[in-house]
């Protein structure tokens, strides 16, 4: 075995999941009706209920709501055809969209229970998200495991070669030190949500909207390295 160093270039990847610390809930209300009156009344009376009962969760002390937004109501009207063709009397459309973002999850469940009671509101969905700061912390500490690994797949490599010490000469983003590594299905570094909650919700039947119990889906993230050593 010759005493020369010896370069090694290779490629790290590391996966780590992470819980959310944040849930938007996307709340849609519409109505429709044969007058602009019997359709705008409905919303207009909905939206009153859901702003209501999410201002009075905001204003509290120890309130559960980060953020809220309401999209104004917007009306609408078609005129739709019969089978033979001909024109059939107006109809007329509101709706709107008010989204809730919770940075305590315990009160998810009953804000769900409550407006999916309400004429004319659907829960459209559920959104598990990590802020940016928080995002920040995890994509490094992912950065430096995958990194980790390529140095642990380096030490692998000259196992048999008897090298002992390692000296990083450059760790870069895939592609930039000419290695041929098959692209990640998601970018580097960035959260992949899944969609679990949103599916539960809409498709869960009426009466057992009080029974749903809201697990936060977790976050993946993951991050891909090209790393070169030189062992001696």
């Amino acid at each position: 075995m010759t005493d020369a160093p010896v370069i090694i270039t290779v490629a790290g990847h590391a996966e780590r999941e992470f819980a959310p610390n944040r849930c938007t809930v996307a709340v849609r209300v519409h109505a429709d009706g044969a007058t602009r009156e019997q359709a705008a009344d409905p919303v207009a009376a909905a939206v009153a209920t859901v702003t209501g009962l999410v201002t009075e969760m905001r204003e509290r002390d120890d309130s559960p709501v980060k953020r809220w937004t309401f999209d104004q109501v917007r009306h609408s009207r078609h005129r739709p055809y019969n089978s033979e063709g001909r024109t059939r009397p107006w109809r007329y459309t509101s709706a709107a969209a008010i989204t809730v973002t919770f940075h305590e999850f315990d009160a998810i469940g009953a804000f769900v229970d409550k407006v999916s009671g309400i004429d004319s509101v659907t829960v459209s969905g559920l959104h598990w998200w990590i802020t940016r700061k928080t995002q920040q912390k995890r994509v490094a500490q992912v950065r430096d495991l995958a990194v980790q690994n390529a140095l642990d797949k380096a030490k692998g490599y000259t196992k048999s070669l008897g090298y002992s010490t390692f000296r990083a000469i450059a760790i870069a983003d895939p592609g930039m030190l000419g290695l041929q590594t098959p692209p990640t299905p998601y970018p580097v570094g960035t959260p992949k949500m899944r969609s679990a909650m949103r599916a539960d919700i809409a498709s869960a039947p009426e009466e057992s909207v009080e029974a749903i119990v809201l697990e936060p889906d977790r976050i993946t993230i993951t991050a891909d390295v090209e790393a070169r050593f030189e062992a001696s």
